[in-house]
C-alpha cells in the first residue's frame, strides 16, 4: 500500500510542475505582446519618452525577449540622439551592437545602429569616422536585399565625400548610381543625386555642369509646393552663373528666387543665402551700396550657419574699406573679430560640457553595471528558490537536496566576495578615467588660452591703429588677423591633444633632433599617427609630392639609412 501511494504521489507532482511551467510560458508570451504595444506607443514621442524606453527594456530583460530589448536600446539612443546627448547615444548604441553580436538572427538592426552612429559623428563633422559605420550599414542592407535602404546610405556617403572636399569621387561614384534602375525609378533618390552631382561640379569649379544638375532637379519641382528648396536652387544656380561672369542671369535668378520668399518668415534661412548670393553678385558688379544692402540683410535674417555671418561681416568690412568710410570698416571688423572670439569662447564651453558629460556617462555607466549585477544575482537566487521548493514537494531526494543546498549556499556566498571585489575593481578604473579626463581637459584649456590671448594682442594693435587713424597699420593689423586665422587649424588641436595623451613628445623630439623645424617635427607626430601620404597631405592643404619630399628632407636631417624606413624609426625611437 505504501509502494502504491510513492508511485501515485510522483506523477502528481510531476503534472503540478509541467502546469506551473505552462502558466509561466502564457504569462511570458502575455508580458512580450504587451511590451510590443508599448514600443508602439513610445515610439510616437523619441523626444519626451527616455524613462518609458527604459523601463521597456528592463522589462524584455526580465522575461528574456531579446529583440524587445535590442529594439529599446535603439529607440533609447534615438531619444538620447534627439536631446543632444550623443556620448549617451554612443554608449546606447554600443550596448545593442554587443547583445547582437549575441544573437546573429538580429543582425539587420545594426543597420540602424550603425547609421546613427555614422549621422552623429556627421553631425560632429567627423566625417571620415562616419564613413566607416555608413559603409558597415550599406553592406548590410545589401546583404538583407534591401536595396532602396542601401542607395540611400550611398547617397549619405556621397555627401560625406562632398563634405570632406572630395568631389571626384563624388563623381565617379555616381556614374554607377546613375545607371542603377531603382535610382531612376524613385524620383527621391533621383533628386539626391542630382543635388550631389551639382555639388561636386561645382567645388570643381565645373559651374555650367552644376547648373545643369540644378536644373533638372528643379524641373522636377518647379511645380511643387516645396518653396524653400526652389528658392535654394534658383539661388544656387544664380551663384554659379556669378562664377560664370554671367551677372545679369545671375540676378534674374536669385531675385526671382527672393520673390518666392517674400511673407515667409519661417523661411528666414533660404532668405539669408539668397541675400548672401547678391551681396556676392554685386560687389562682383563692383556696385558696393547694393551689395552693402544684401549683405546687412543676411545678417538681419540669421542664416543658420555662423560663418556666413562672419562672411556678410568681412564683406562688408571690406567694402567700406574701399569707400574710404573708415569709421564703419572698423565696426564691421570689429563684429567680425567679436564673432571670431565668440565662436572660441563656445568651443571652450563645448569642450567643459564634453568633459562633464564623459564624467557623467562613465559614472553612469558605472551604476548601471552594478544594478545589472544586482539583478543577476537576484535572478540567480530565484532560480535557486524555485529548484528548492520544487525539490521540496517532491520529497523524494531530502539528504540531496540539504547537500545541494549547502554547496549553493557556498558558492552563493564566495560569489559574493567576487562581485565586491569587482565592484572595488571598476571603482578603481572609474577614478582612473576621471582623472584621465581632467587632465586631458586642463590641457585642452591651456591651448584654448594660449590661442586666445594671441587673438586679443591682435585686437588690441587693431584698436589702436583705428585710434589713430593709421591706414597702414590697420591693413598690417587685418592681415595679421587673417594669419592668425589661417594658422588656428584643428592640426594645432590635434598636436596639443597628442601632447596630452603623448606627454613630453614634442620635447623628446627636440632634444634627439634639435635642428628639426616646427614643420619637421609637425610631420613626425603625423607619422606617429601612422597617417598615410594622402592623409597628411590632406590634413595640411598641400600636395602628396609636398609631402613626400618633406619626409626626403627629414630622413636626411635625422641621418636615417636608407635601408631603414623613416616611420619604423620613429616608432621605435620615440616612445
Amino acid at each position: 500500500m505504501k509502494r502504491l501511494t510513492y508511485f501515485t504521489f510522483i506523477p502528481l507532482w510531476i503534472l503540478l510542475c509541467n502546469i506551473c511551467f505552462a502558466q509561466n510560458s502564457i504569462d511570458s508570451e502575455f508580458q512580450i505582446k504587451q511590451i510590443d504595444s508599448l514600443f508602439e506607443i513610445a515610439n510616437q514621442d523619441l523626444i519626451g519618452n527616455g524613462d518609458v524606453l527604459k523601463n521597456l527594456i528592463k522589462r524584455s530583460k526580465h522575461v528574456n525577449y531579446t529583440k524587445g530589448e535590442v529594439r529599446g536600446l535603439v529607440n533609447l539612443g534615438v531619444y538620447y540622439m534627439n536631446n543632444s546627448m550623443n556620448d549617451s547615444a554612443n554608449v546606447v548604441f554600443e550596448k545593442g551592437e554587443k547583445l547582437i553580436q549575441k544573437h546573429p538572427e538580429l543582425e539587420f538592426v545594426l543597420s540602424y545602429i550603425y547609421n546613427n552612429k555614422a549621422t552623429i559623428l556627421t553631425n560632429q563633422d567627423l566625417h571620415y569616422q562616419a564613413l566607416k559605420y555608413f559603409h558597415k550599414s550599406h553592406k548590410i542592407n545589401l546583404k538583407r536585399g534591401d536595396k532602396k535602404m542601401a542607395l540611400i546610405i550611398k547617397m549619405n556617403i556621397l555627401g560625406c565625400h562632398l563634405s570632406l572636399g572630395e568631389p571626384d569621387k563624388v563623381l565617379a561614384y555616381s556614374k554607377e548610381l546613375l545607371q542603377d534602375s531603382i535610382v531612376n525609378t524613385q524620383e527621391d533618390l533621383k533628386y539626391k543625386l542630382y543635388s550631389n552631382l551639382a555639388m561636386a561640379h561645382f567645388d570643381k569649379k565645373e559651374y555650367g555642369k552644376a547648373i545643369n544638375w540644378w536644373s533638372a532637379n528643379l524641373e522636377k519641382i518647379k511645380d511643387s509646393e516645396q518653396t524653400g528648396e526652389i528658392s535654394y536652387i534658383l539661388t544656387s544656380i544664380a551663384d554659379a552663373h556669378r562664377s560664370l561672369g554671367n551677372y545679369d542671369i545671375a540676378l534674374e535668378n536669385a531675385f526671382e528666387a527672393k520673390g518666392l520668399l517674400e511673407s515667409k518668415p519661417e523661411l528666414s534661412s533660404y532668405a539669408a543665402v539668397n541675400a548672401l548670393v547678391l551681396g556676392k553678385i554685386y560687389n562682383s558688379l563692383e556696385n558696393p551700396n547694393e551689395a552693402v544692402v544684401h549683405f546687412e540683410d543676411a545678417i538681419l535674417k540669421n542664416p543658420d550657419d555662423p560663418m556666413d555671418i562672419a562672411f556678410a561681416y568681412k564683406n562688408l568690412g571690406a567694402i567700406f574699406k574701399r569707400m574710404e568710410s573708415w569709421e564703419k570698416s572698423s565696426l564691421y571688423y570689429q563684429k567680425h573679430g567679436a564673432l571670431v572670439d565668440s565662436l572660441y569662447e563656445y568651443r571652450n564651453e563645448d569642450i567643459s560640457k564634453i568633459s562633464e558629460g564623459k564624467i557623467q556617462l562613465l559614472e553612469q555607466e558605472y551604476e548601471n553595471d552594478l544594478l545589472t549585477k544586482d539583478n543577476e544575482i537576484l535572478s540567480y537566487k530565484n532560480e535557486k528558490q524555485e529548484l528548492y521548493i520544487i525539490s521540496l514537494a517532491i520529497g523524494l531526494f531530502s539528504m540531496l537536496v540539504v547537500f545541494l543546498s549547502v554547496f549553493l549556499y557556498k558558492k552563493y556566498h564566495k560569489s559574493e566576495q567576487q562581485v565586491e571585489q569587482l565592484k572595488e575593481n571598476e571603482k578603481k578604473i572609474l577614478e582612473h578615467h576621471l582623472q584621465s579626463r581632467e587632465e586631458e581637459f586642463l590641457a585642452t584649456m591651456i591651448s584654448v588660452n594660449e590661442r586666445l590671448n594671441k587673438l586679443s594682442y591682435i585686437k588690441k594693435n587693431l584698436s589702436s591703429a583705428i585710434k589713430y587713424n593709421n591706414r597702414e597699420e590697420l591693413v598690417e593689423a587685418e592681415k595679421r588677423l587673417e594669419r592668425f586665422i589661417s594658422s588656428t587649424s584643428d592640426l594645432t588641436v590635434l598636436k596639443d591633444r597628442i601632447e596630452s595623451q603623448y606627454p613630453g613628445i614634442t620635447a623628446q623630439i627636440n632634444t634627439r633632433y634639435p635642428e628639426l623645424s616646427s614643420n619637421d617635427i609637425r610631420h613626425c607626430l603625423l607619422m606617429k599617427l601612422n597617417l598615410s601620404i594622402k592623409e597628411s597631405a590632406q590634413l595640411l592643404s598641400v600636395s602628396t609630392h609636398a609631402v613626400k619630399m618633406a619626409r626626403k628632407r627629414l630622413k636626411k636631417k635625422m641621418n636615417i639609412p636608407e635601408d631603414t624606413s623613416l616611420k619604423d624609426h620613429l616608432q621605435n625611437e620615440i616612445v
